[in-house]
């Protein structure tokens, strides 16, 4: 498998999904709440799981910080 590329904010993970209305569609959310994240520095701590596991599918990867998760530490 090839690597994945690192996204860092929270707009070029709404770009990498689809736009505004697809994450609104995946997160069961509003259009106006999804596109609040486009400019917003985290997104909800809920859509974690939903949004990483949809961007792994795409080859894409964030850091967990855009969720505000403490990310894990190297053993």
């Amino acid at each position: 498998m090839s690597e994945l590329k690192t996204l860092e904010t929270t707009a070029e993970i709404v770009e990498a999904l689809g736009g505004i209305a697809k994450v609104a569609e995946l997160t069961g959310r509003s259009y106006n709440a999804a596109a609040n994240w486009v400019t917003a520095p985290t997104f909800p701590a809920d859509t974690f799981v939903l949004l990483k596991a949809e961007l792994r599918k795409l080859g894409f990867i964030a850091p967990p910080s855009l969720w505000r998760m403490i990310p894990e530490r190297a053993a």
